[in-house]
């Protein structure tokens, strides 16, 4: 059985126009162009798209994909095993983090206890390292924070995650705070402090960059945001007026 490029479009969930791109980068080819010009797919071509889609739920780049799937000792069902394993992780990954709201939310309520180690369980820490490396790896705070992070030991490095949460939830305050409170500008202090102790020296000018970006990408900002709405948005400020303040 054969299908058109809207018949594998409709049974995979994707567009016509994603099926196009796929021939046209050579990702994904009919395996036959009929008289008329339409283009058909086989079995074959069902289970490469799975393939494709697959890589790409896991955040594969389509040139990687493309190379992947042109190695002749690509197996299938090993991919597929790999598949499964790199899903589960993510699926515990989550059913942490399910666990992590689900606590939260009793606490709030008073029905639960969390210790501020258990705020964070689930979150991936590691997850931007390269982005980072590709950001910053030129700086010389990233070489010195890669430096200063390879010398701790296992326990110093919980207690410095442990101590960068509590005072991460100070410096978000609760929704009756002002930024330029007396509590909420000793927590950024004590932030700035624990920057360059634990990770790199940096000025002011660098903390306050640092804060910009923390609203300007989501990806930073909900690790703010999470903790009481609008968290981001209220710790640049805060950080802007402290930085202020110590320039002045």
């Amino acid at each position: 059985m054969t299908y058109t490029v809207k018949q594998l479009a409709d049974i995979a969930g994707v567009t016509t126009r994603t099926l196009h791109y796929y021939d046209e980068i050579g990702l994904l080819n009919p395996v036959s162009i009929e008289d008329n010009g339409y283009r058909r797919y086989d079995h074959g071509s069902l289970l490469r798209l799975q393939q494709i889609l697959f890589y790409r739920e896991l955040e594969v780049p389509l040139k990687e994909i493309q190379t992947i799937l042109a190695n002749p000792e690509f197996s299938q069902l090993e991919a597929l095993e790999e598949h499964r394993s790199a899903l589960q992780k993510q699926v515990n990954r989550i059913n942490t983090l399910i666990e992590t709201i689900d606590q939260t939310i009793a606490t709030l309520k008073g029905e639960w206890i969390m210790s501020n180690k258990d705020y964070f369980e689930g979150f991936d820490e590691t997850q931007y390292e390269e982005e980072a490396k590709e950001r910053w790896g030129n700086t010389p705070q990233y070489a010195e924070s890669q430096r200063k992070w390879k010398n701790f030991t296992k326990a110093q490095k919980e207690a410095i995650k442990q101590k960068g949460g509590e005072i991460t939830a100070r410096m978000v305050g609760t929704a009756q705070s002002s930024p330029s409170d007396e509590d909420i500008q000793q927590a950024v202090a004590d932030y700035y402090t624990y920057l360059n102790e634990s990770f790199y020296s940096c000025d002011v000018d660098f903390l306050r960059n640092l804060a910009d970006m923390w609203v300007a990408d989501p990806r930073f900002a909900v690790n703010y945001d999470r903790i009481r709405e609008g968290g981001a948005e209220f710790v640049r400020q805060a950080v802007h007026i402290y930085c202020d303040n110590q320039a002045g």
